[in-house]
């Protein structure tokens, strides 16, 4: 049995479905209600799932990959010359710098953050609104420079893909969630889990449990391992790599924009003992000026919407803030 077989039947045994994205992209009326309405089951089963098939270039994805060792093989004094901050969330992200889970300890990862760069001119940006300043980038790697911006291209497009499928598995507009995503505050992230000494899981924890904060997110990572995602009814299953698969996550904002038809799993990642572990992840959060509302099919005289309307722009942001240690 190949690889990708044991890979696939393994998280289909653990609950995290397969599905073949094809179907959707490509296929016609019934091959598209189909493919939704199994990611939709999985959206509010399990809050995850992989896609294969999905209309990525492999090149594109290696490319990323090949560029985010380049970038963190740089001498530290290089990678800290371009620094997030709490203010300006895009550039190199020190291991320890985020995150105090239930555990108390920070994330043992380094990073580096990019979302959409909009330039001097954009309106957004001269009304000094947070969230909207430049990226930062490493001096003297054009090449990291143009595999980042190359692949959010890439995930723009699957955004949209997805977003359709979301709505359709609702039963709304094909187009429904498209108008919040013109100028969206996506955020690609590189992250590299530096290896940590033998321990109690508790001091390895690469991230700790969290959910994602946006719409979704769109993850590849390498075949080290580590990721884990919560089981319902307790317990922790891990989330593999699988070749040529994204895996694809539920945040808390789709989680209120679904009155929590669709659920945002709690997740982490425990760092292995020795050896590096590279994952990339795009988060999918709507523009800083939408507003999030239970959807009509998400609610009814008998299901009250549970959120109140949400300003994505305020919650970013101090979900942004909040992570620095």
């Amino acid at each position: 049995m190949s690889n990708v077989a044991v890979a696939r039947n393994e998280t289909e045994l653990a609950g995290i479905p397969v599905i073949d994205f094809e179907s959707f992209v490509a296929g016609g009326g019934a091959d598209r209600r189909s493919a939704a309405a199994e990611i939709g089951a999985a959206c509010e089963n399990v809050g995850f799932f992989y896609i294969r098939n999905h209309g990525v270039p492999a090149a594109a994805i290696e490319r990323m990959f090949g560029q985010a060792r380049a970038f963190f093989a740089l001498p530290m004094e290089r990678k800290l010359a371009i620094p997030a901050t709490r203010e300006h969330y895009r550039g190199y992200v020190a291991s320890r710098a985020l995150g105090k889970g239930r555990y108390g300890k920070p994330d043992l990862f380094e990073g580096f953050k990019m979302q959409l760069d909009l330039g001097p001119d954009d309106p957004d940006v001269k009304a000094g609104k947070p969230l909207h300043l430049p990226n930062k980038w490493p001096a003297g790697m054009p090449a990291f420079q143009a595999a980042c911006n190359a692949y959010w291209d890439e995930m723009i497009v699957l955004t949209g893909r997805l977003l359709r499928a979301f709505a359709m598995a609702l039963g709304e507009p094909e187009e429904r969630f498209l108008p919040y995503f013109r100028k969206p505050l996506a955020q690609l992230s590189l992250l590299h889990y530096i290896p940590e000494p033998e321990d109690a899981i508790e001091a390895r924890l690469g991230i700790n449990p969290h959910r994602d904060t946006g719409a979704f997110t769109i993850l590849t990572q390498d075949d080290t391992g580590g990721l884990e995602v919560v089981r319902r009814g307790g317990g922790w299953i891990p989330a593999p790599s699988i070749p040529g698969a994204y895996l694809i996550n539920i945040g808390n904002m789709m989680q209120r924009w679904t009155n929590d038809r669709f659920v945002s799993t709690p997740h982490r990642v425990i760092n292995p003992a020795r050896q590096d572990r590279m994952s990339i992840p795009f988060f999918a959060n709507a523009d800083f000026d939408a507003v999030v509302e239970c959807l009509p099919s998400c609610c009814g005289p008998d299901n009250p919407p549970r959120y109140p309307p949400t300003d994505v722009g305020q919650f970013m942001y101090e979900e942004f803030s909040r992570n620095w240690d």
